[in-house]
């Protein structure tokens, strides 16, 4: 068995004690049915790359998906209102087509670059709000916020335990070394 391959079991090994164990305070706080909220931003964050410098943009992408929830419900009214209930195409396809196109034209385009164009995380916070909106769920934004926010610490942690542990074991620079992606340093 190569070293990377220990270093990474190791790391394997302190994440999956450490994210479960982490995971629990979940239903210790009462909301251990939301403990899947968790996941998505881990989901998020390996799929970025464990860029740390990723998480502001992350939460703050997250809570613009939230937002553009509460946009589309808005639009989603009004042309509810002028067309009425009825017309499934003018009351909810033709306006939130509208609002995504809003939203793909704002951060992909004026905002392209900046910290405001992370659209997988926009997406996921207008998910998650659909999601508790339409399935009448007994929690709201900010509880949702802190359910992705708590995702991410979960992750760095995760992250950070793996790599403490494996420090520890092995020597910090070998551990960094196994421990980064392939084709991260190069080869």
């Amino acid at each position: 068995m190569s070293e990377r391959t220990k270093i990474k079991l190791v790391s394997e090994i302190v994440g999956a004690i450490v994210l479960t164990l982490l995971m629990q305070l979940m239903g210790v706080m009462g909301y251990g049915q939301y403990t899947w909220m968790c996941f998505l931003p881990l989901l998020m964050f390996f799929a970025f790359g464990v860029d740390l410098k990723k998480i502001p943009e992350m939460l703050l992408c997250y809570a613009i998906g939230e937002l553009w929830c509460v946009v589309n419900s808005l639009v989603t009214g009004l042309f509810t209102m002028w067309f009425g209930a009825d017309n499934l195409i003018l009351s909810s396809i033709v306006p939130t087509i509208i609002v995504i196109f809003c939203i793909l034209l704002v951060h992909e385009n004026l905002f392209e670059g900046r910290v405001f164009s992370n659209v997988p995380c926009i997406f996921m916070g207008m998910s998650t709000s659909f999601f508790t909106l339409f399935m009448q769920q007994p929690i709201g934004y900010v509880h949702l916020f802190c359910f992705w926010a708590f995702g991410i610490l979960l992750a760095v942690c995760l992250v950070m335990g793996g790599m403490l542990v494996c420090g520890a074991i092995f020597g910090k620079e070998r551990a960094s070394k196994a421990l980064m992606p392939l084709g991260a340093d190069g080869k």
